[in-house]
């Protein structure tokens, strides 16, 4: 029966489903009865019973002498998706406090890189969501702001919820070199607004077409031309590699801000 296989997915099994319809058409009855409409044995129609009842789907009650069970409304089946909610939430809540552990036993267990590949849009997001919670250190990354721009514009909603918004509601800062054929087009409002640190290099001296980034023990590569593809590089001397470049870039964009000022 399809409703009954409906509630089972809801956290029944199959008997507390059966006795749950077949009290449903009873409205109230005896377990003699139950059992019948069911089609399963007294002693376990009694066992389902009080199953039933410790998940609130249903109640006792004496009509005279004799016990009777009473059906919750259908209603209250949505109890056992509020639970699931639940434990659903406490899953992730556990695993998020568990996850520098697990990554820790990871890292020791494999000398190797860790690398996995993101494409599309909800790649991306994925990407991100994974980079950002694997360390409350600064981000530190370059690339390129045409690039970008082509897909996944900044100015969109999307891109400030789903993308920029994952590291600024974690309150993580990030440090940006950008380049793009617009020349200078980033402000000190906006750059505190996202949380961000940016120095501008003109295209003509880092052409590239992808965007790099460094958190913690992440590199990620995303290439934006024609199509959204990602890579995420799990290795501590790599992602120091590419921080230490960084720091060299950054070092030398401020020297020359400081002397143009």
């Amino acid at each position: 029966m399809e409703i009954q296989s409906y509630i089972e997915t809801l956290g029944l099994t199959e008997k507390e489903a059966a006795v749950y319809l077949a009290l449903l058409q009873l409205g109230q009855a005896p377990v003699q009865t139950i059992s019948k409409k069911a089609i399963i044995v007294r002693p376990t129609a009694y066992v389902v019973l009080e199953s039933l009842i410790h998940k609130g789907l249903c109640k006792k009650g004496l009509i005279g002498k004799k016990t009777v069970f009473i059906a919750s409304p259908p209603e209250d089946l949505d109890v056992l998706i509020r639970k699931r909610e639940r434990d659903i939430h406490e899953q992730r809540v556990r695993l998020q406090h568990l996850l520098p552990e697990l990554r820790a036993l990871y890292a020791l267990s494999e000398e190797r890189p860790s690398i996995r590949l993101f494409e599309g849009r909800e790649g991306l997001k994925n990407l991100q969501r994974e980079f950002i919670e694997i360390s409350s250190e600064p981000v530190y990354s370059m690339g390129s702001d045409d690039v970008m721009e082509d897909l996944f514009p900044s100015s969109s909603n999307e891109y400030d919820e789903e993308i920029r918004g994952v590291r600024v509601k974690a309150g993580i800062k990030s440090y940006n070199i950008y380049t793009t054929s617009k020349g200078v087009h980033r402000t000190i409002e906006s750059d505190k607004k996202a949380l961000l640190e940016s120095r501008y290099i003109p295209w003509e001296k880092l052409p590239i077409k992808a965007h790099f980034s460094v958190h913690g023990p992440l590199l990620s590569i995303v290439s934006f031309r024609k199509k959204i593809i990602g890579v995420l590089i799990e290795h501590v001397d790599i992602a120091d590699s590419f921080k230490a470049i960084f720091d060299v870039a950054w070092k030398q964009l401020e020297e020359k801000k400081d002397k143009r000022a």
